[in-house]
């Protein structure tokens, strides 16, 4: 189970959860005063999900007023190497009572690469801004393709959902069963 801890108004204990599949190593950890970031890496044996990488991120600050500007933005700079992205939103509204937003950005190819790739990032707006970012890198496809991708986006949605903020005083079931387990 990955958490990055978080601390409220108030001094409410808030935490990032979800479970990083089996199979994922960690290939990156920064954890300043105001900004966290543990990211992991498909092992090269796990055939199922070659190729992908699994990123959490906690900023904190001043938090954004508007969560889908915030996300078209974070999501801009890695568009900008792209072939044709397309950016949809998949999810907008409240999750375990935080605003959340969830996009699906689609790379058919990246210059001079033979690849693109599927991204899914969650943005989650509580006591700081966090983003779990999923992505996965395939062979460059046609636009006109994109539906061939389609198990793998059920595949990686299902994991996105797993990941949520919870607070200490949640009593939603997802985060009473997590806090049960710690």
């Amino acid at each position: 189970m990955s958490s990055l801890p978080g601390q409220a108004a108030g001094a409410e204990r808030v935490r990032l959860i979800g479970a990083v599949p089996s199979g994922f190593e960690r290939t990156q950890q920064l954890h300043f005063e105001h900004f966290k970031i543990d990211e992991y890496t498909a092992s090269e044996r796990q055939e199922s999900v070659k190729n992908t990488r699994i990123r959490l991120e906690q900023h904190r600050g001043s938090l954004p007023l508007d969560l889908a500007d915030t996300l078209k933005h974070y999501e801009s700079a890695n568009m900008a190497r792209c072939q044709a992205p397309d950016l949809t939103t998949i999810f907008s509204g409240l999750e375990q009572g935080y605003q959340t937003l969830v996009m699906l950005t689609v790379c058919p190819k990246r210059p001079s690469l033979a690849t693109g790739y599927l991204r899914f990032t969650k943005a989650i707006l509580a006591d700081a801004l966090y983003f779990v970012e999923i992505e996965q890198k395939v062979p460059h496809f046609n636009p006109a393709e994109a539906e061939s991708l389609h198990e793998t986006v059920v595949f990686w949605t299902d994991l996105l959902k797993q990941f949520i903020v919870c607070s200490e005083n949640s009593v939603t079931p997802a985060c009473l069963t997590v806090s049960a387990d710690d």
